[in-house]
């Protein structure tokens, strides 16, 4: 019951609708934080590499100039309906999500996602608390942590470092699909749906988003008339 509420409180700070009914296993779909692959290279044809940082450009110039590549490449992934394409373009957003402005924020990083892969759980999440201790604003550190806590079936801690994350990036995908999926297994049917649209709204050629989407919305608004 207070895993329930509070999963719940979360949905509504996030501004989802109300609960649906029972609960349900949800399958994992394209992007959620169990399915992305951590620190994917942007492919040459997926979209122009971003350009390099001019030596003597500034912290804050960089930062502007990866935010402008986030702007456009998500502005190509919610109008393309090619699966293949989509993915490769997704992937080009996480990993200018990966780049920090900070090396050593960067490093911690890094070194948290080799822990994750030797199944070091304990010292990934040591790492990444570190991480957002130094760089609050790194929406990608919260988001990370959050996928750890997937992993482990912690959805309470999921759920809180989902919300930070969207506090600080609100277009992260990965993160609204996480989100509908433990919702979704919560029996929040209703606020699951709105988190797959918001999600569908990103990234609407994600595997298996829309058909999760058309069958929660028969189930939460029934057949129409």
């Amino acid at each position: 019951m207070m895993r329930f509420r509070l999963v719940a409180a979360l949905a509504v700070a996030l501004g989802l609708g109300c609960a649906g009914a029972s609960a349900q296993p949800a399958p994992p779909l394209d992007g959620s934080p169990e399915t992305t692959t951590p620190i994917l290279p942007a492919p040459p044809d997926a979209a122009p590499s971003p350009p390099a940082a001019d030596p003597a450009a500034t912290g804050e110039n960089a930062r502007d100039g990866r935010g402008k590549a986030v702007d456009e490449l998500l502005g190509r992934l919610a109008k393309t309906e090619d699966p293949q394409t989509a993915k490769r373009i997704a992937a080009a957003v996480q990993a200018l999500w990966t780049r920090s402005g900070s090396d050593t924020v960067d490093l911690l990083t890094t070194r948290a996602l080799e822990a994750q892969r030797k199944a070091n759980t304990g010292m990934a999440l040591k790492i990444l608390g570190e991480v957002v201790s130094l760089k609050p604003d790194f929406a990608e550190g919260w988001s990370r942590r959050a996928a750890i806590h997937v992993a482990a079936n912690d959805y309470d801690q999921a759920m809180v470092d989902m919300h930070e994350t969207l506090l600080r990036e609100p277009r992260h995908f990965g993160v609204w699909i996480g989100l509908g999926r433990i919702l979704q297994e919560s029996g929040l049917d209703a606020k699951a749906l709105g988190a797959y649209r918001k999600a569908y709204a990103l990234y609407p050629a994600a595997d298996g988003l829309k058909r999760a989407i058309d069958e929660l919305t028969l189930k939460v608004e029934g057949q129409p008339i």
